[in-house]
C-alpha cells in the first residue's frame, strides 16, 4: 500500500488549464475517484499521476517522495485504460505477463505471479485465448490482471467501464470494489458516471474547470454538497432561494417563498444572509406530515419503475418530486407536498 498526494498541480494546454492547483491526498488502501465532466481534467490529473504527462507545477508524492520526475516504469504504479490496450497477438497469460518480462524476472516467477492474477479476476480457463476471442467484460479483467500482476502501489484506472452495457458495468464495478478490498491497494478512479463513482469509492473528488471544486465521502457529496455545482452534476436536485431567518448549535432556519426550510449552518452562515437551499426528489413527501406542507400542481409525470418522477409547480416554483411505487398522478392534479425536514445550502462553485 501507498499514500499518495498531489500539490498544487497545474498542467496547461495552450491557455487552457487542464489541471489548475489540484492538491488532494490519498490513504493508504483507499479507493478516491475523480469525478466530473468531459473535459474537467480528471483524466489528465491521473495520466500525471501515472507519469505519462508532465505537470508544468506541482508535486505528485508517494508515501513522501516526489516522484513527478520519474517515468512511468519507475513509479511504482499501474494503469487500466478506457480501451484496456490488450496486445492483439498475445494470449490472455502473455498480456498479463508482458510488464513482469519487461522487469526480467524468471519464467517460473512470471507463471506463478500469472496464475495468481488470473485466479483473483476468476478467468483461470482463460489463459490461452486471443483478446479477440474475449467478451468486453473479460477483456477489461484481463487488463486488471495485467495492472495488478505487478503488484503496484497505486492502482490507476480510466474510465475503465464506459464500453461496457449497463448491466455488465453494474456487475463489474461490484467486482472491482471487491477485488481492490481484497487487495488492499491505493486506487484512483476516473469517470464521468455518478452512480460508478458512488458505488465504487472511499471517497469522490468532483473536478470542473481543471479544479477540484469538492472532496467528500459518496454520502456527503450527494446529501450534503457545498458547491452547487456537484448539485447540479450528482443526480437530480431542487434549489430554492431564501433567507436565513435563525441560526443556532450549527443549524438554521431559512424563509423561502414556499415556507421554512432547517438547513445546516456548517458554512458559517449568518442571521439576514441570502442562501441557495438544495434538496433532492426523494426528499419531498407528498401528502401532508411534520414540517411545511404546501399545495402544488403536476405538471408532468414519468413512471421510473421503481419510482414516479413528477415536476411540480408550487406558488410559480417548479420541483421535482420521486414518489415510490407506480401511483398515477395526472397532470393538472392538485397534490400537497411536504418540504424537506433538512436541506442542504449550496454555494455557487
Amino acid at each position: 500500500m501507498a499514500r499518495l498526494e498531489l500539490r498544487d498541480i497545474t498542467k496547461r494546454f495552450g491557455r487552457v488549464a487542464a489541471a489548475d492547483r489540484v492538491s488532494v491526498e490519498v490513504a493508504d488502501g483507499e479507493f478516491l475517484t475523480l469525478l466530473g465532466p468531459s473535459g474537467c481534467g480528471k483524466t489528465t490529473t491521473l495520466r500525471i499521476i501515472a507519469g505519462l504527462v508532465d505537470p508544468d507545477e506541482g508535486e505528485v508524492l508517494l508515501d513522501g517522495v516526489a516522484v513527478q520526475h520519474l517515468p512511468a516504469h519507475r513509479r511504482q504504479t499501474a494503469m487500466v485504460f478506457q480501451s484496456y490496450a490488450l496486445f492483439p497477438h498475445m494470449t490472455v497469460s502473455e498480456n498479463i505477463g508482458f510488464g513482469l518480462r519487461m522487469r526480467a524476472l524468471s519464467a517460473d516467477l512470471i507463471r506463478q505471479r500469472v496464475g495468481e492474477a488470473l485466479a483473483l479476476v476468476e478467468l483461470e480457463g482463460l489463459s490461452d485465448r486471443y483478446p479477440r476471442q474475449l467478451s468486453g467484460g473479460q477483456q477489461q479483467r484481463v487488463a486488471v490482471a495485467r495492472a495488478i500482476v505487478t503488484r503496484p502501489k497505486v492502482l490507476l484506472f480510466d474510465e475503465p467501464l464506459s464500453n461496457l452495457d449497463a448491466k455488465l458495468r453494474e456487475r463489474l464495478r461490484l467486482e472491482l470494489r471487491a477485488l481492490q478490498q481484497r487487495l488492499g491497494v491505493t486506487t484512483v478512479y476516473v469517470t464521468h458516471d455518478q452512480a460508478e463513482a458512488l458505488a465504487l469509492s472511499d471517497r469522490v473528488a468532483v473536478m470542473f474547470g481543471g479544479k477540484v471544486v469538492e472532496i467528500g465521502t459518496p454520502r456527503q457529496v450527494y446529501r450534503t454538497p457545498r458547491a452547487r455545482v456537484t448539485a447540479e452534476f450528482l443526480g437530480v436536485t431542487n434549489f430554492l432561494d431564501g433567507q436565513v431567518a435563525a441560526v443556532a448549535d450549527g443549524h438554521c432556519i431559512v424563509q423561502t417563498p414556499l415556507g421554512m426550510v432547517e438547513a445546516d449552518a456548517g458554512l458559517g452562515v449568518r442571521m439576514g444572509e441570502v442562501v441557495t437551499l438544495s434538496f433532492r426528489p426523494e426528499d419531498v413527501r407528498i401528502g401532508r406530515y411534520e414540517g411545511t406542507a404546501v399545495t402544488g400542481r403536476v405538471l408532468h409525470a414519468s413512471y421510473l419503475g421503481s419510482v414516479t418522477d413528477y415536476v411540480v409547480e408550487s406558488g410559480g416554483i417548479t420541483l421535482r418530486v420521486h414518489e415510490a411505487g407506480g401511483a398515477a398522478r395526472a397532470p393538472g392534479e392538485e397534490i400537497t407536498i411536504t418540504l424537506p425536514a433538512t436541506a442542504a445550502i449550496v454555494r455557487g462553485g
